[in-house]
């Protein structure tokens, strides 16, 4: 008993380990997968559990706030596994015990090689790779999905998509997308970055995920925004539950990474989503995240910024975003800035 309980314990955590690397694994690591599938069925019965375990915590505590391990520590005195320490001799009638158990374990194992066999076309089809959309760098590129949603995807930027019958779900996993997202009250259309979910039912929106942040702007209808990862200040900050606010058509706002939410007083969503017609619109831009606009745009050309302290120059303009030569040549007229071309980069510095 004490063996088979350290077996269980080390198949439990195998699967564990699977669901963990399967959000990101290789294909190797997925045919490794599949393989470890097929040596046994209890393989198969323990990752659907694992599975549906985790799908049932993110229903329970979708945003993680409670401590998991200890409320199963909590709990862990009074589970008892059903098949084990439930059945012992004394619990059933003398002379009938090892026939009955014989039978039950032998009915058990049927049931469940049966059960197993008849989920693993499932287990493999749960599997299979969401699918992911992406664009280079100077790239763009318009999808329609299943539901006749249609997403425009902005220069180095990728998607994964998650649809079925009940759900829409699509992670922005880097760079800018447009949605414009058919009318399915019934299926929720949402996306998420590392640092929001957006959620919307019927309406158009942008979303740009970026380092320091998610800024999301609506151009028709109303979404609802959930910030992600906020805590409290101070040290041994704890995690704050999160606020889902709310967007209406011409609003914009920025999520950070510390999961803050600020709208925008100043939105104009037509000059956000001009990357469209590959024009970048900046008011009172920082330089460094000009720089970081044009680098998206250009294969050819990258601009790179040399002791500029963050913050240092601001400017106004629109621009060509194929055309880094235009910031460029503004920037040599700045008195304490030198701009250096060589080898397909500009380079400016601090004089």
């Amino acid at each position: 008993m004490k063996l088979q309980g350290q077996i269980d314990r080390l198949l439990a955590q195998r699967a564990s380990e699977w669901h963990q690397i399967l959000e990101n694994a290789t294909d190797s690591q997925r045919a490794e997968f599949v393989a470890w599938l097929k040596q046994s069925p209890l393989h198969v019965q323990e990752y659907l559990e694992t599975v549906y375990t985790d799908q049932v915590l993110k229903h329970i505590d979708a945003e993680r706030l409670e401590d998991i391990e200890t409320l199963i520590a909590q709990v862990a005195p009074s589970v008892v596994p059903l098949g084990k320490e439930s059945l012992t001799p004394g619990s059933l009638p003398k002379g009938e015990g090892r026939n009955r158990r014989r039978w039950t374990v032998g009915f058990g194992l049927a049931a469940g090689l049966a059960l197993c066999f008849s989920l693993l076309p499932f287990a493999f089809k749960h599997f299979e790779a969401a699918p992911e959309y992406a664009t280079a760098l100077g790239e763009q590129r318009t999808i329609q999905l299943a539901d006749s949603s249609i997403v425009t995807l902005n220069a180095d930027s990728r998607i994964q998509l998650r649809l079925n019958e009940t759900h829409r779900d699509i992670e922005l996993l880097r760079g800018e997308a447009l949605f414009k997202v058919a009318h399915d009250p019934s299926r929720p259309f949402t996306v998420q970055t590392k640092t929001a979910i957006v959620q919307a039912v019927g309406t158009q929106f942008n979303v740009y995920e970026r380092p320091n942040g998610t800024r999301v702007s609506v151009l028709e209808g109303r979404v609802k925004v959930t910030p992600l990862g906020r805590s409290s200040a101070g040290a041994g900050a704890t995690r704050v539950a999160p606020v889902t606010e709310s967007l209406s058509a011409g609003q914009e706002a920025q999520v950070g990474a510390d999961g803050t939410f600020r709208r925008n007083p100043k939105a104009d969503v037509m000059k956000t989503v001009a990357w469209r017609e590959r024009r970048l619109i900046f008011d009172d831009a920082p330089l460094e995240d000009m720089v970081y606009e044009f680098n998206r745009y250009s294969q050819s050309t990258r601009l790179t910024l040399d002791g500029v302290p963050a913050g240092s120059h601001h400017y106004n303009g629109i621009f060509d975003a194929a055309d880094p030569d235009s910031l460029a040549a503004l920037l040599a007229k700045e008195p304490d800035l030198t701009v250096e071309r060589r080898n397909g980069e500009i380079v400016i510095r601090k004089r």
